[in-house]
């Protein structure tokens, strides 16, 4: 669905940056500090694209993030559902129908954007978080709405 060596973070790199991301989140959950959405997002990004490279392979990072998370449960879930609300209306706003026909239209970074959203889903799965049901409808609408111009290239 993607490829690691064009976004510059092959395998290896992916998980070096997803256990710092995890350890910058002990650190900040240790000072008493509530992640940011960037972190959030690094986390995300990291344990979908491991997961979505080969299943089964990030269910223990994802334990282990849950169990870190655990003191910080209201924060953290306010953190992520505003990071799966943006990551989600970058992809809403940029499925627009007044300029799919155009031929200035950005179809890579859509398509871009969408594989970064499907890695965010994918790592809300696995660690239990469940977006709001109105957002993953409107998702699937604007993937309805994309698709017959993919098929078209």
């Amino acid at each position: 669905m993607h490829d690691d060596k064009r976004n510059g973070n092959d395998k290896n790199e992916g998980l070096t940056a997803l256990r710092e991301a995890l350890d910058e989140l002990g650190g900040r959950i240790k000072a008493r500090r509530a992640p940011d959405r960037h972190l959030v997002r690094a986390l995300l990004l990291g344990l979908g694209a491991l997961e979505m490279d080969q299943a089964g392979s990030a269910e223990a990072l994802a334990q282990e993030l849950c169990n870190l998370v655990q003191p910080i449960r209201e924060s953290w879930t306010e953190v992520l559902a505003a990071e799966m609300a943006l990551a989600a209306a970058e992809h809403i706003r940029g499925v627009d129908p007044r300029f799919l026909d155009e031929e200035f239209y950005d179809f890579a970074y859509t398509v871009a954007a969408r594989e970064r959203l499907e890695a965010r889903l994918v790592a809300c799965s696995l660690v239990g978080y469940d977006p709001p049901e109105r957002l993953l409808e409107e998702i699937a609408s604007k993937d309805a709405l994309l698709a017959p111009y993919l098929e078209e290239r």
